[in-house]
């Protein structure tokens, strides 16, 4: 019977992402908000909508020695000039960094930005979120106990419909497609893995997000046919995009690019 439930609400969730999405056209979602301004920080986020025009916006969660969750690419603030690990500092001591980056020529100041921020703006905009969960204490593969924090935090604004959980930990989704039936819309990263799992992703309705090169003539046939979609990430490279759109994906991820 929960089998049976889960599938009906997978269901439910394919049939209106097929419903929203413009015929012949992918979702185009902003990585880490978009190419202006630092990184996964609250301005690449809102130039992400309103510059770029992005329907969606792409995180990176992790969790803070106290508790919280932030987002924050990599295990440490050392690439964008922060000198932190985030799992052993504190919320406080990660927002009292300075954050630098430099991106396609301009230099971009800013600081990290939180969960609750990130879905705020996205509530504000009207885009939908994607999670992308990261190796982190009590989210991953052997535990899942931070997860129902982060949970809550997006029921509370609503989206709970309108999330799409990303990861590449693979027990990690089961444990939320088991656990939390209320989240439809799961995806698994991966590279050239998809083509080993494409049974386990219909087992357990896991839509694949796919890296644009190892994405083929047969990909998108092989998971439309079974009812799941394709998502494919990172794709700055005009060229691709239009291949990709030609092969049919239906979700494309992106710092830059606006237009196929």
């Amino acid at each position: 019977m929960k089998l049976l439930l889960k599938q009906l609400v997978c269901a439910v969730a394919a049939l209106a992402w097929a419903l929203s999405a413009q015929a012949g056209q992918p979702i185009m979602v902003g990585h880490r908000g978009c190419i202006v301004g630092v990184e996964n920080t609250a301005a690449a986020y809102r130039i992400g909508v309103d510059l770029m025009g992005y329907a969606g916006l792409e995180c990176d969660v992790r969790v803070t020695a106290d508790g919280h969750y932030v987002i924050c690419h990599d295990t440490d603030t050392k690439r964008l000039g922060g000198n932190l690990e985030v799992a052993d500092a504190t919320l406080e001591q990660l927002l009292a960094e300075t954050l630098k980056q430099k991106r396609d020529g301009a230099i971009y100041t800013g600081r990290l930005c939180t969960v609750e921020e990130y879905l705020d703006i996205c509530v504000e905009k009207n885009v939908f979120p994607i999670v992308e969960l990261k190796w982190s204490t009590g989210i991953n593969n052997n535990d899942m106990s931070k997860f129902d924090g982060l949970a809550q935090l997006i029921k509370e604004r609503g989206l709970t419909q309108r999330v799409i959980f990303l990861t590449s930990m693979k027990k990690s989704l089961e444990y939320i497609r088991t656990n939390y039936p209320e989240f439809p819309t799961l995806q698994w990263l991966c590279r050239d893995g998809w083509r080993d799992n494409v049974e386990w992703c219909v087992q357990w309705q896991f839509h694949p997000s796919i890296e644009g090169t190892c994405i083929d003539d047969t990909t998108v046939p092989t998971f439309h046919e079974r009812g799941l979609h394709v998502a494919c990430w990172t794709i700055d490279n005009p060229a691709l995009l239009r291949s990709l759109v030609a092969k049919g994906v239906d979700y494309v991820t992106t710092n830059k690019l606006t237009e196929f």
